[in-house]
């Protein structure tokens, strides 16, 4: 049976792999308790990135649906930056998106390079199945390798909904809006009496 709605847009998938090895491995990264600040929001800039989506996808007004995908983007830049200060802090090598690592990983988690026609029921991305899919890293290794995942998924997910903006933008542009149909739709009506 095929995936309706959000569930099959591979920028939902993306945002959704992203905050569930987020929500794992940000309380273990920042786990002290002066922290707290910092973990909530990064925790909520994930869950904003994929929330938004699904809301996003569901609104039947198109600036509506445009206003959404804006948030998801913002939100999902936010949790952007804050991942490659942890690289920068940490003073990791941010990889490049080519790298066979990324690439492993990718296979193991979204069943890529098929993914994006016939998606697998994914692996549960955790911080311990991502360090073990590289070899079993530790410490700073297995920060960097969870880091420049989440990164990855971000990254991507975002290009997605530009793609998914655009065409958003563009559907409005040729058809108009909702409220300018519904309008449309009455005036025909009033005419037709």
């Amino acid at each position: 049976m095929a995936e309706a709605g959000y569930k099959s847009l591979i920028s939902y998938k993306l945002a959704r792999t992203a905050f569930d090895l987020g929500w794992d491995f940000v309380p273990r990264y920042y786990n002290r308790i002066e922290d707290s600040r910092q973990r909530d929001q990064i925790k909520q800039a994930l869950r904003s990135n994929k929330q938004n989506i699904v809301e996003g996808s569901s609104e039947r007004s198109l600036s509506s649906k445009l206003k959404l995908y804006d948030v998801a983007k913002a939100s999902g830049m936010e949790a952007l930056e804050d991942f490659e200060d942890i690289l920068r802090r940490e003073r990791l090598i941010r990889w490049s998106k080519d790298d066979p690592r990324l690439k492993k990983l990718r296979q193991v988690f979204e069943g890529y390079p098929s993914f994006p026609s016939n998606p697998p029921t994914p692996s549960y991305p955790s911080v311990k199945a991502v360090t073990e899919v590289l070899g079993g890293l530790g410490g700073k290794e297995g920060v960097g390798a969870v880091v420049n995942y989440l990164i990855d998924l971000i990254i991507r997910s975002g290009f997605l909904l530009d793609k998914q903006i655009n065409a958003v933008e563009e559907k409005h542009q040729k058809e108009g809006g909702y409220n300018e149909n519904l309008l449309k739709k009455r005036l025909i009506y009033k005419r037709s009496l």
